[in-house]
């Protein structure tokens, strides 16, 4: 036997095991549970509580994911009296430092939501929360709900439920200057639920807290309220709908856009108002005011004088406002006429021609419109209350050409500028091109009621007002397209939705959104039942 071949073998087969890579199975179950505490220093539901740090434990590395949005700590805090750590990377514990020195007799939670993840996988602690009395006891009592927008279909993420006791120091300002006693948040859906509650009467009402300080700033924040207070223990499940307010009306410093035109920012309701000149002037003198299109601006338009300085009053319902504005010489405005169609033109469509300058006549004389065959279409044409808009109506017919010609002088503006020769082709597609929506609307007990087909972006692309059951409701040359489908009830009957009002106890208009969506096809009939809920 070959020995010395035995031992060379035997050689190369140790030599090959210690060199070679030492490694591990590849594959397992994926990890999908979430992090575990397993210790808290002081323990959960503590009472007496006096530390200055608490540290929670768990069986994994954690991290903290959008905490600053989802923590919730109920009763409020002032973010300067405690500290969280770590707030980036990775930890196997999260450390509340207390600054300062809690009142007595009081539950707390800290709700992290739905920020605590573990590192490797981010499988998701849901709703983690730690509670600890300064008291003797721990407070037990807790309500649930769901808050939806009363206005809009998609539902925001984190709406804020605030809690205030009734008692000497209440009043129904508190929700605009005061800190909450008791906190919620519905954090990913629109259900909520706030636990650790003492027995007593509150003032409930959700809030779109978009600053996150726990008051209300009607400018620009959302807000659903109960109009009588709740008892706690409340056992009943709470429904409540958030809504923006119209706010009260302010203008804002004047400046000068134009030669002749003084342009005042605002906020809240415009429609009343009224801008007057305090200053008066022996040469004849005219002015409008406007609206802008793209923003909060009302434009005050006068004709040509000359000035140092004017004053104006600013007129709403509920005050008066002064200001001044100094002369300051600007480029003079030169009249533009855009049009809302060239080319192509639906059928349901009216076509309009847009100015920058308030149009104040219209020569119809100067106006034609012929069709594809050359023959003259009669029309007739008007200014849009917003002074800026020429609407012109008359029929369109399917398959059919149209050419709008506007000569000189047809349009003259605010401060007497006229168009030159403007030219519009236009087209009409075929009927078969559109499809045609039937809506059979059912167990509605009161009328009116509005219907809107709105886009994704909740644009409202057709609507209908229907005063009876007796009404049709037809859409006709729909372009093919997803809609969505809302019903407004139109219980004051001006023919628009009204919002709620906080102070006066005033809820906004109900509004059904249609769960489904609306799918128009070309040269398609879609007949939909609506069955309304009862109210």
């Amino acid at each position: 036997m070959n020995y010395t071949k035995i031992i060379f073998f035997l050689c190369f087969c140790v030599i090959f095991t210690h060199c070679a890579k030492r490694g591990f199975p590849e594959g397992g179950p994926k990890d999908e549970s979430p992090p575990v505490l397993v210790n808290a220093n002081p323990k959960e539901n503590s009472i007496n509580f006096d530390e200055k740090r608490i540290r929670l434990f768990f069986d994994e590395y954690i991290k903290l994911e959008d905490f600053r949005k989802q923590l919730v700590v109920s009763p409020p805090i002032e973010k300067s009296l405690y500290s969280i750590s770590p707030q980036s990377g990775a930890s196997k514990y999260i450390q509340i430092d207390i600054n300062d020195t809690l009142p007595r007799q009081q539950t707390y939670v800290f709700n992290f939501g739905q920020s605590v993840i573990d590192n490797n996988e981010g499988n998701v602690l849901p709703f983690f929360k730690y509670v600890f009395s300064t008291g003797n006891y721990i407070d037990s009592l807790k309500i649930s709900g769901n808050i939806k927008n009363s206005f809009k279909r998609e539902d925001e993420k984190f709406i804020s439920i605030l809690l205030y006791p009734f008692d000497e120091n209440f009043s129904d300002s508190i929700i605009y200057n005061s800190i909450p006693t008791y906190v919620g948040s519905t954090l990913d859906s629109t259900y909520f639920e706030i636990s650790n509650l003492k027995k007593g009467k509150y003032l409930l009402i959700g809030l779109n807290d978009s600053n996150n300080d726990y008051k209300f700033n009607p400018d620009f924040e959302e807000i659903g309220f109960m109009k009588n207070f709740i008892e706690i223990p409340y056992d009943k499940e709470i429904n409540l709908e958030i809504f923006k307010e119209e706010i009260i009306f302010k203008s804002f410093k004047p400046f000068i856009q134009s030669n002749n035109n003084i342009a005042f920012g605002f906020k809240g309701k415009y429609q009343d108002v009224k801008i007057e000149l305090i200053d008066s002037f022996q040469s004849p003198f005219k002015s409008i005011l406007t609206k802008s299109k793209e923003t909060d601006t009302l434009n005050y338009w006068f004709s040509n004088i000359k000035y140092d300085s004017l004053r104006f009053v600013v007129k709403s319902k509920t005050k008066n406002e002064l200001h001044t504005v100094y002369f300051k010489e600007k480029e003079k405005d030169s009249l533009i006429i855009t049009s809302s169609n060239n080319g192509s033109i639906d059928l349901n469509e009216t076509f309009k021609l847009f100015s920058n300058i308030p149009i104040q006549k219209i020569e119809n004389n100067q106006i034609s419109i012929l069709n594809k065959d050359s023959i003259s279409i009669p029309f007739e044409t008007k200014i849009d209350e917003n002074n800026f808009d020429v609407v012109f109506n008359f029929e369109l017919l399917p398959n059919d050409d149209y050419k709008l010609l506007l000569l000189p002088n047809a349009l003259k503006d605010f401060l007497g500028s006229v168009n030159d020769t403007l030219s519009y082709d236009l087209s009409t597609k075929s009927r078969s091109d559109y499809g045609l929506l039937k809506l059979a609307i059912q167990n509605q007990k009161s009328y009116p009621i509005i219907v809107q087909l709105t886009d994704f972006e909740g644009k409202v692309v057709r609507e209908k007002i229907l005063k009876s059951n007796l009404d049709a409701c037809i859409f006709e040359n729909l372009n093919p397209a997803q809609y969505y489908l809302k019903i407004i009830f139109d219980e004051n009957n001006n023919e628009k939705w009204d919002t709620g009002n906080f102070l006066n106890k005033v809820f906004p208009e109900k509004i059904y959104h249609y769960d489904e969506k609306i799918i128009i096809r070309a040269n398609w009939i879609l007949e939909e039942k609506i069955i309304l809920e009862d109210e």
